[in-house]
């Protein structure tokens, strides 16, 4: 098949506090989500009282789900023979491997389509151009624009990092400025 590249956006939310309990919904902060009459959402909450147990037997769910989910974040094996390396969630070794797994992978990833944030991409203008100038093309055309594609098989798992100075002078705006621009302004005398 051909690579490609689009938006995604992950509306699905995950809690996961001290391998006891795990909350996974759709929920956000804001009146939308919990004043009742507005968005819809959905939540669990799962919980394990034996958690943390010295029989590692007793080890219960929510500790296997995160094993779970990290593996597939990360690139790890599913099988869970790299699950020593993901053990202990407070470590620094684990702070360690999610920052270079996400740095490499964004690395990859924009180093091989041209759209893809960046912190080359400094403003929402750039990024527009850049994507539409990308989308524009057919699929040969998509992939032939594509700088060493076969450097996508060294990603590994599904993490990015999101780049600090992506559209950073955008961000250096006010939102009342932004508002502004988007007005339709009609001169009058």
């Amino acid at each position: 098949g051909r690579w490609d590249v689009g938006e995604i956006f992950v509306h699905s939310k995950v809690l996961i506090v001290d391998d006891k309990i795990a909350v996974i919904g759709s929920a956000n902060v804001n009146d939308r989500s919990f004043i009742g009459t507005s968005d819809s959402e959905l939540g669990v909450i799962l919980t394990d009282d034996d958690a943390g147990a010295a029989d590692s037997r007793k080890i219960g769910c929510v500790r296997d789900f995160r094993l779970r989910l990290w593996r597939q974040y990360l690139g790890l094996s599913l099988d869970g023979k790299d699950d020593a390396s993901i053990s202990n969630p407070s470590s620094y070794e684990v702070y360690n491997l999610w920052h270079s797994t996400s740095v490499n992978n964004q690395k990859i990833i924009s180093s091989v389509f041209d759209h893809f944030p960046s912190n080359q991409i400094t403003s929402f203008n750039s990024y527009a151009k850049r994507k539409s100038i990308y989308n524009s093309k057919n699929p040969a055309e998509r992939e032939a624009s594509l700088n060493d594609p076969d450097r996508l098989e060294e990603v590994r798992g599904l993490l990015t990092q999101y780049p600090p100075k992506f559209m950073g002078d955008d961000k250096k705006r006010t939102l009342l400025n932004m508002f502004l621009e988007e007005l339709p302004m009609k001169a009058t005398l």
